[in-house]
């Protein structure tokens, strides 16, 4: 079977295990190397305006529908999704087929919020790229250090499975060590360090070696993406592009050209297709096609020349 065969059998809804849903276009913080910020004149218009409603994420996605899912990630470009009005609902729902995964600044809601989201026992990955108010609101601007601290702290007492996510800057590379003590000491389960492929905010890279062809990163790992205005795309990569399209309509790429020309989110949102239309349809096998001949310039960068983060993740308390 060709690779290209191979990966669009695993974008069926039968064989999906990983949905990555943004469930919002808000945030309450400002990092200098998101989409929010970097692209801010090109989405503007769509931030802070939408999400995705609870209904709707009953509708798209239910056992029935993806009998082999595994994992829903709440986890988008440009949104916090704590700040969605129904996240303890939705997680709720998600637990009785799936486990449940959020990434979150956690500088958002009240302790009691997250007492509750830590009784159900999910997973979050709390966004703290410092030890202090000082170095954490280095890049992670509005974030409040204490608050994070008392969040994550009753999360974590009520039961839940909190994993430290820390960015490596050049400001804050030094931190490293003793922000591992503190999550040990904290009750945190997990250690996740980023070396980021960003570049303008200061980031440490890591070295790479370059794959021989296009290994699709979402497309092996059985996993789609939904962002907050219910499209359905390939991975989260594509996603910045997907959003500024949906906000200017000016295409800069083979694959912006390609969704303009199938009607922009007409061919692959979930509010005018159901799933299985999505991923059989134009799209998603125009993305695959391309890797054999001329491939989309994203697939490229991030699945070939793997210019994208690498997480390095350790268990608390395992040497």
């Amino acid at each position: 079977m060709k690779e290209n065969e191979r990966l669009l059998k695993m974008w069926k809804t039968e064989t999906v295990e990983w949905i990555d849903v943004e469930l919002t276009s808000f945030c309450n913080i400002a990092c200098p190397g998101c989409l929010r910020q970097e692209k801010r004149k090109q989405v503007e218009s769509i931030l802070n305006k939408d999400m995705i409603n609870f209904s709707d994420l009953q509708k798209w996605i239910s056992k029935e529908k993806f009998p082999s899912l595994k994992l829903m990630n709440f986890c988008g470009s440009v949104d916090e999704p704590t700040t969605h009005p129904e996240m303890l609902k939705i997680v709720e729902y998600f637990l009785e087929f799936s486990e449940v995964n959020i990434a979150s600044n956690g500088s958002t809601k009240t302790k009691d919020f997250w007492k509750r989201l830590g009784e159900y026992g999910v997973s979050v990955f709390f966004g703290l790229d410092g030890t202090d108010q000082k170095s954490l609101e280095k890049y992670r601007i509005g974030s409040n250090f204490k608050k994070v601290q008392e969040n994550y702290r009753a999360f974590i007492k009520a039961g839940g499975n909190a994993t430290w996510q820390f960015i490596v800057f050049d400001h804050n590379e030094h931190l490293l060590e003793e922000a591992k003590e503190i999550s040990d000491k904290e009750g945190f389960k997990n250690f996740r360090t980023i070396f980021s492929h960003r570049k303008g905010s200061g980031e440490v890279e890591k070295q790479v070696v370059e794959e021989q062809e296009i290994f699709c990163k979402y497309g092996n790992q059985k996993r789609l993406f939904i962002n907050h205005t219910g499209s359905l795309i390939p991975c989260c990569f594509l996603n910045s592009e997907a959003l500024e399209l949906h906000a200017n309509k000016k295409p800069k790429t083979k694959f912006g050209t390609k969704y303009m020309e199938l009607g922009n989110v007409l061919s692959n949102n979930l509010r005018y297709n159901t799933i299985s239309e999505v991923l059989t349809g134009e799209l998603f096998e125009y993305v695959v096609d391309s890797w054999s001949t001329n491939p989309v310039e994203k697939c490229w960068k991030t699945c070939k020349q793997k210019k994208r983060d690498i997480f390095v993740d350790q268990t608390i308390g395992v040497k």
